[in-house]
């Protein structure tokens, strides 16, 4: 039987291009279909033979036996390492058959990026950034808003005038003998020693800035109406507070926060109060929609830091001007 004569054609390559990560190892195939033995395709790079282009390059040939007289001939190509340069050139792999030049290309390209893959990372990264930066600023947000205070109040504009006076208004318990907590201690001596002296606030004391002879609420309204703050000083035990002033003084003062000029108001506990039962409603109210600063110091006049915990945490409450 005459073998079948057909005309020679690529199997592969077929003009096109594959992609190949930097510095792998790749293989290119090029091979024919025919009915002619002996008919062996060879590599080109830039018009040279591959192994000449670049001594790293292989070839290596081969020819198989197809039934009906089909032969498959062919030409494997080895790249051992790919680098940059070869990201530039067209593999040609050319073929003659009479007085014809047959010819056919392989380009190696890089790997398109997985774009689904950085953009499902960058969007973990942010959210693990995000909760991140909440929760540092969780733990330090007294610190980091006092340092911004301190730091950036100089490069601020002047605000326009609250036309207050006072940065805060302290209501106290005036001792009586029976009382175990040193409220006219903390008040008049502690608190203007931290706020005033070292931090520069305008506080309102009734006791020690009221003159001789003026009428309580008179007085309690009027400076409460010209300040910032309301600090109210607790202690546990009801029978250390004076029912006729501090009463009347605490009422002027729960309704100005509360109901006319919403003036904010600091709880401070000289000493853990277990039970809000006897408290004003009012004054449950403050505790369980702002807190309270529980004191954990002592009573002494020495001189006390306002870099400490508990005074980090007044200053926060207070207003944000020196």
């Amino acid at each position: 039987e005459k073998p079948l004569q057909m005309q020679p054609e690529f199997i592969y390559p077929r003009n096109n291009t594959i992609e190949v990560e930097l510095g792998s190892h790749v293989v290119m195939e090029c091979n024919i279909s025919s009915g002619i033995n002996g008919l062996i395709p060879f590599w080109q790079v830039n018009d040279e033979d591959v192994d000449i282009f670049d001594k790293t390059y292989r070839e290596q040939f081969y020819e198989e036996g197809l039934p009906h007289g089909l032969a498959v001939s062919g030409t494997k190509f080895n790249i051992s390492k790919v680098k940059v340069k070869d990201y530039a050139h067209k593999f040609f792999c050319h073929f003659i058959y009479g007085s014809q030049q047959f010819t056919a290309y392989i380009k190696l390209e890089s790997p398109a990026r997985n774009i689904q893959g950085y953009l499902t990372g960058g969007g973990v990264s942010l959210v693990f950034l995000v909760f991140f930066t909440l929760f540092i600023y969780k733990i330090f947000k007294i610190d980091i808003v006092l340092w911004y205070r301190d730091s950036c109040h100089p490069f601020l504009g002047k605000k326009v005038s609250d036309e207050k006076i006072y940065d805060a208004y302290v209501l106290y318990p005036k001792n009586r003998e029976s009382c175990l907590y040193s409220s006219d201690i903390f008040a008049l001596k502690i608190l203007p020693e931290v706020l005033e002296r070292q931090c520069g606030y305008n506080l309102f004391i009734l006791g020690r800035d009221d003159l001789p002879g003026e009428a309580v609420i008179s007085v309690a309204d009027e400076k409460i109406r010209q300040s910032r703050r309301v600090i109210i000083v607790l202690v546990p035990e009801p029978s250390c507070y004076s029912i006729l002033e501090d009463e009347s003084e605490k009422q002027l003062a729960m309704h100005s926060a509360l109901i006319q000029d919403g003036i904010k108001v600091i709880l401070i506990e000289l000493v853990k109060i277990q039970d809000y039962a006897t408290m004003p409603e009012s004054i449950r109210y403050i505790k369980q929609k702002h807190g309270v600063i529980r004191w954990k110091g002592d009573f002494s006049e020495r001189c006390h830091s306002a870099r400490t915990s508990f005074w980090k945490k007044v200053r926060y409450e207070m207003p944000s001007r020196k």
